[in-house]
């Protein structure tokens, strides 16, 4: 014969949180490693931070492990609580927090802090009591929110670009900089974390833009009038064309044109060959390049686009 579980109330099995579960938890330990897939040993109760106490703290094979327990729902302050506690136990490498019932907003917290930080794991686990008919109650601990690979994934996603920002803010920040000797373009700007800055040079949705990817750089006039422009996008990019040879003669070389028939926009650019914002070593070069071509190009375009201000 089978038979249902019937949930059991916490706190009529365990009245206080800290002199009751608490040392019941740091005895079972184990029961919270086989079901949630741990290696917590020598958990310590009731651990003294100078001016608070952490309910337990413990060890795996990769560092402490400290767990905060809380009856009824998560709430912000033992949220504060464990991340305050983490601050203190040095070597932490899990952070463990349970619950009889998880808010989503909490859910989405822990999730969070598993995608932003590199140096500690976070756990939020549900405790609950079960028993079949008269039996003595069980314990079940469900993992509500965890380091699951996705998760772990978003975070190397969300580092890398991070570190990809910051990259650009400095590679932008020492190319405004050294602009600033040999040209007023771009003097408006202010270095950001963008492949690109923007400038307009005299005739509204036409702009000049410098671009680096990661291992390449470019210099561009983009044309985009927004939103339901894509006639009179061709048309200026068709009269700049018409003088292609010109402008490529002021300029000093070949220029890519690219009308962009899937897109909204057309654009006319020229890439360096000095590489990206990958190398450091080679930003000197690349700045250098792009601030040239960047003067070349302004110079070239800046009759035609006289003209086309005169015809639209």
């Amino acid at each position: 014969m089978v038979t249902k579980l019937t949930p059991v109330k916490i706190r009529d099995i365990w009245k206080t949180e800290d002199n009751e579960f608490t040392p019941w938890l740091v005895e079972n330990i184990q029961l919270l490693n086989e079901e949630i897939g741990l290696s917590i040993r020598d958990p310590q109760r009731e651990t003294k931070l100078v001016n608070f106490y952490v309910d337990i703290v413990g060890e795996d094979n990769e560092g402490k492990v400290i767990i905060e327990n809380q009856f009824h729902s998560s709430d912000h302050d033992h949220l504060g609580k464990l991340i305050t506690y983490l601050s203190s136990v040095q070597e932490t490498k899990k952070a463990i927090w349970i619950v009889e019932r998880a808010k989503s907003e909490h859910i989405k917290a822990i999730e969070w802090l598993n995608q932003n930080s590199s140096s500690c794991l976070f756990y939020l686990i549900k405790i609950q009591l079960f028993k079949v008919e008269d039996s003595v109650p069980a314990a079940k601990f469900d993992l509500i929110s965890g380091p699951d690979e996705s998760t772990l994934a978003i975070g190397e996603v969300k580092k890398e670009d991070s570190e990809r920002d910051k990259k650009r803010l400095k590679f932008w920040s020492l190319f405004l900089e050294k602009l600033k000797s040999k040209t007023s373009l771009f003097s408006n700007i202010s270095p950001g974390k963008w492949s690109n800055i923007y400038t307009g040079i005299g005739l509204s949705g036409i702009g000049q833009t410098c671009v680096v990817r990661k291992s390449e750089a470019a210099v561009e006039i983009y044309i985009d009038r927004g939103k339901g422009s894509e006639e009179i996008n061709k048309m200026i990019f068709d009269e700049f064309k018409k003088n292609k040879e010109q402008i490529e003669t002021d300029f000093g070389s070949e220029l890519i044109w690219e009308e962009l028939p899937n897109a909204r926009a057309c654009r006319v650019s020229k890439e360096t060959n000095s590489g990206g914002w990958l190398e450091e070593e080679t930003w000197d070069k690349v700045h250098d390049d792009l601030i040239d071509l960047s003067i070349q190009l302004e110079k070239a375009f800046s009759k035609h686009i006289k003209d086309i201000n005169n015809l639209i």
